[in-house]
């Protein structure tokens, strides 16, 4: 029997370079036992980070039937038994064309680079990685809570002009330890989130109407209603799934139920929160603070009101980067790509 072929398309953000790295060599040797022949071809070649923020952006919107298929991938793709990819297209012409195909891969938590549909109707299977993003995402909302409520950013830049600057929460700085911290959303990040602040001395609590019962039991957390939370909370950190009905979850009235001293903590989607509200809470003070990653529109405007205010701590949607993000995603996808190659269900398939 022929050796099964495995098709990787790097791209600009997980490059060959990456791929190539001790770390991710390591877990990609997983194959070698399978006697697998894997060859990886880059895409998106001399991209900036801007020309892969628009891409990505166009493909979550189009979906991947928008450009053409790389011709080497293409090429190499016409015998292939899996495909493997982050975020570079796999339309219709290259499923088409892969008649060995049996299951496509991505290295992210969602396929809007696939055309899922397409390849389930020739029936191939489409897998995820659900939860590669979820520790630095968690350390990184945790990073927010501190830096903001202990004003380690502002302090940082003062310290050239006024050495005894006095930041705009001087009177409601106060440790962790006792805070309570308010989860929107209690999947995988919800989870790692309140695990951390939980080592901390904080209280946990969540809104999520999808999460099972004994998940809040087993980690600690009560499950209470969007408003207890948002008027309990010290810190309201959010980690919805963006979708229809939860565009716009967190309210102008919800935030009026913050405390005054509360912060308010978004490392998941801009659209899940009425962004002009959150900002003008902020402007007049009538919340503590906020530390946020997402925008509505990215980059923020140089006018936005948000960029006015003295007690928000603002990052360029960087909560989930890190060095070790390929060897991360690669680690959850594997599972997948060996429990294919040994006829074993697949753990993580595309919605």
């Amino acid at each position: 029997m022929a050796a099964k072929k495995i098709v990787m398309l790097a791209d600009s953000s997980m490059t060959l370079e990456k791929l190539s790295a001790p770390g991710a060599r390591q877990i990609l040797s997983r194959l070698e036992p399978y006697g697998v022949e894997l060859v990886i071809v880059q895409d998106q070649k001399g991209w900036t980070r801007k020309d892969f923020t628009d891409y990505a952006s166009l493909v979550e919107k189009k979906g991947p039937e928008l450009f053409d298929p790389n011709p080497e991938f293409l090429e190499e793709a016409k015998d292939a038994d899996i495909i493997l990819a982050n975020f570079a297209p796999v339309g219709s012409r290259v499923i088409e064309a892969a008649e060995h195909l049996g299951m496509i891969g991505v290295t992210r938590s969602g396929a809007e680079n696939v055309n899922v549909a397409f390849a389930k109707k020739r029936g191939i299977q489409v897998v995820v990685s659900p939860g590669r993003l979820s520790d630095p995402v968690a350390d990184f909302t945790v990073g927010l809570m501190l830096a903001e409520s202990r004003n380690i950013g502002r302090l940082d830049l003062a310290h050239g002009v006024d050495w005894q600057a006095v930041p705009p929460n001087q009177d409601y700085v106060k440790s962790l330890k006792n805070a309570v911290v308010g989860l929107i959303g209690y999947g995988i990040i919800g989870q790692k989130v309140a695990k951390r602040v939980q080592a901390f001395g904080c209280s946990t609590i969540a809104y999520d109407p999808f999460c099972p019962a004994g998940v809040f039991a087993q980690t600690g957390t009560a499950s209470v209603s969007l408003e207890e939370l948002m008027g309990k909370s010290d810190f309201v950190s959010v980690h919805a799934r963006l979708a229809p009905d939860t565009k716009g979850l967190v309210s102008r009235e919800l935030i009026s139920l913050m405390k005054p001293t509360a912060y308010f903590i978004n490392t998941a989607r801009a659209d899940l929160v009425d962004e002009e509200a959150l900002a003008e809470a902020l402007y007049t003070h009538k919340i503590g603070g906020a530390g946020l990653d997402v925008f509505s529109i990215e980059p923020l405007g140089s006018e936005h009101l948000l960029r006015k205010c003295d007690n928000v701590t603002l990052t360029p949607h960087r909560a989930g980067n890190c060095c070790n993000l390929a060897e991360l995603s690669l680690d959850i996808l594997l599972d997948d790509v060996e429990h294919f190659l040994s006829g074993r269900p697949l753990l993580h398939p595309a919605g």
